[in-house]
């Protein structure tokens, strides 16, 4: 496989919500951390290639729960009783039909046309069950309706802690409406005479799950690293798409962060 560094834009974390588990909804206390992270990730959602991209990690909370984040958007979150809620902005979805310094991309797309990013309504209802969170979120278009929505249901669970270091299992799996399947997975008649690709009609149902694992570790008190590891396992009309050239794929990130 090859493979090529790129720079991500700020929202980069947001146009895969749910590809490897979520995050509990809780309300942080006030705090900010700063950092950069990397990613070996599919060029595109059933990309045969991989390749590096990098992203600033920038995220405040603010004590009344409000937060500004490039990884989880412009929002609100609360948590009460074992129940969290959070609300957020950001953006996501672009897709280029041929490789590109920034986002996803790749030259298999040639004749597909362009996939325009727009804004994102992201809504996650979380609820933890002894050691195991569990999560439903949604990713709903806002700006760019045709690309459509996403519906995410997620589990998460700790299976190693000590004083520097955690490591916990993730699963979800995604599921996309008719427009999402269509504008990511499909192929017009146009795009068909355009591409080469045979036509094709993807509808409604769940496109992928995915599994992974997570490891969080304190260098000291300010500066930590956190990894996962994972699999994306393509399903249903996603799987079946001509677009579709690795039905699993896998995908590795790590971060370095500073808290203050």
């Amino acid at each position: 496989m090859r493979y090529s560094l790129k720079l991500a834009p700020l929202f980069v974390s947001l146009c895969a919500v749910g590809a490897a588990g979520h995050a509990a909804a809780q309300a942080a206390p006030e705090g900010t951390l700063v950092g950069i992270g990397i990613g070996y990730v599919p060029e595109y959602a059933g990309a045969d290639d991989n390749h590096l991209v990098g992203a600033p990690i920038l995220d405040h909370s603010f004590g009344n729960g409000f937060f500004a984040s490039t990884r989880r958007g412009l929002g609100y979150q609360t948590a009460a009783g074992g129940f969290g809620l959070s609300a957020a902005l950001g953006y996501g979805g672009k897709r280029d039909e041929h490789k590109r310094n920034f986002g996803a991309g790749s030259d298999d797309l040639r004749g597909m046309g362009k996939v325009h990013g727009g804004a994102l309504a992201l809504l996650t209802a979380t609820y933890q069950v002894g050691t195991i969170g569990l999560s439903l979120s949604t990713a709903q278009a806002l700006s760019r309706r045709d690309n459509g929505s996403t519906y995410t249901i997620g589990a998460s669970t700790p299976f190693y802690t000590s004083a520097s270091d955690q490591l916990s299992f993730n699963a979800s799996a995604v599921y996309g409406d008719n427009k999402h399947a269509q504008t990511y997975y499909g192929v017009t008649a146009t795009q068909s005479a355009r591409s080469g690709y045979g036509s094709y009609r993807a509808e409604r149902g769940f496109e992928n799950i995915n599994v992974g694992v997570n490891w969080n570790h304190a260098i000291d008190a300010r500066w930590s690293v956190t990894s996962a590891a994972g699999l994306t396992r393509m399903v249903g009309d996603a799987a079946d798409s001509p677009l579709t050239k690795r039905k699993t794929t896998p995908m590795v990130t790590t971060g370095l962060v500073y808290k203050f």
